[in-house]
């Protein structure tokens, strides 16, 4: 799936390792939603404003890629 912010990745499901937290994230423009079925309908968060208001860095390490391309 392209993510429709964006247009320019596909977008990958990952876990937050920390919370274990289930996301869905483009690699492009770091938009996440958290349900395959929110994707396009609910608006996006930003990755790193949201990694940081639960107290974390927002760096790609802190995730586990499950699937790179849903």
């Amino acid at each position: 799936m392209i993510c429709p912010r964006c247009q320019q990745d596909y977008i990958a499901q990952a876990r937050i390792k920390v919370t274990e937290t289930v996301i869905f994230i483009c690699p492009e423009c770091d938009s996440i939603w958290f349900g395959l079925e929110k994707i396009g309908r609910m608006p996006f968060l930003d990755y790193g404003t949201y990694m940081e208001g639960i107290g974390l860095s927002g760096l790609w390490d802190e995730l586990e890629i499950l699937v790179e391309r849903i």
